[in-house]
């Protein structure tokens, strides 16, 4: 199944992790490396302090190496 993480990017091949508790709108995935992605679920329910939707943010604002498993010491863009 592929999901998408808040920052709008897709993983393959990633499990859905239990949690202690649950959320209402979001989930917490893992992929093959161990590295978690929080994604927001399909129909999110509205808070009821806020009055829009959370929308998934652009790929571009991702912190720098968030998709690298393992920290190599290097920022790189």
């Amino acid at each position: 199944m592929i999901y998408t993480d808040i920052f709008n990017i897709k993983h393959e091949n990633a499990k859905v992790v239990d949690t202690h508790n649950s959320f209402n709108r979001i989930f917490v995935i893992e992929d093959t490396n161990g590295v978690r992605y929080t994604c927001l679920r399909e129909n999110a329910p509205v808070m009821p302090k806020s009055a829009t939707h959370f929308k998934t943010l652009r790929s571009k604002n991702a912190p720098l190496n968030y998709l690298s498993p393992y920290f190599t010491g290097k920022r790189v863009k």
